[in-house]
């Protein structure tokens, strides 16, 4: 009895840490983190890199006035930098100097129109 109270307690409080966090994929199906105050989805074609805001009630934050970059690691491996703009609504775009993979890995940093920046990691530095 002693020991289901006790992994019952460990239970209830481990719950709202593993409610703090979004999923893990995005409505667009790319990989979604979290960057401060959003849920950051980054979805990768080719050479294009799209980058979806929320908030942590996953509702859309308006991309104007952001901007940002991100470092991920290309389909040949090497690091690549890509400027992100606002695109349309809650998303921030940005072009590839070469092709990157379908399983991104690397860091996106955001910042805001009042300057704030925050950044998401994706790939094996997800937490």
């Amino acid at each position: 009895m002693k020991r289901s109270l006790l992994a019952l307690a460990l239970l209830l409080a481990a719950t709202p840490a593993c409610l703090a966090h979004g999923p893990k994929i995005g409505e667009h199906g790319g990989p979604q983190t979290d960057a401060g105050s959003f849920h950051v989805e980054a979805v990768a074609k080719d050479l294009t890199l799209d980058v979806y805001l929320n908030d942590h009630a996953a509702k859309p934050v308006a991309s104007a006035g952001f901007k940002g970059v991100a470092i991920l690691k290309a389909a040949d491996g090497k690091p690549v930098r890509i400027p992100l703009a606002p695109a349309s609504d809650n998303k921030l775009t940005g072009v590839a100097p070469s092709p990157l993979p379908a399983e991104l890995e690397g860091a996106v940093q955001i910042t805001t129109q009042t300057g704030s920046t925050v950044q998401g990691k994706f790939g094996e530095h997800e937490h």
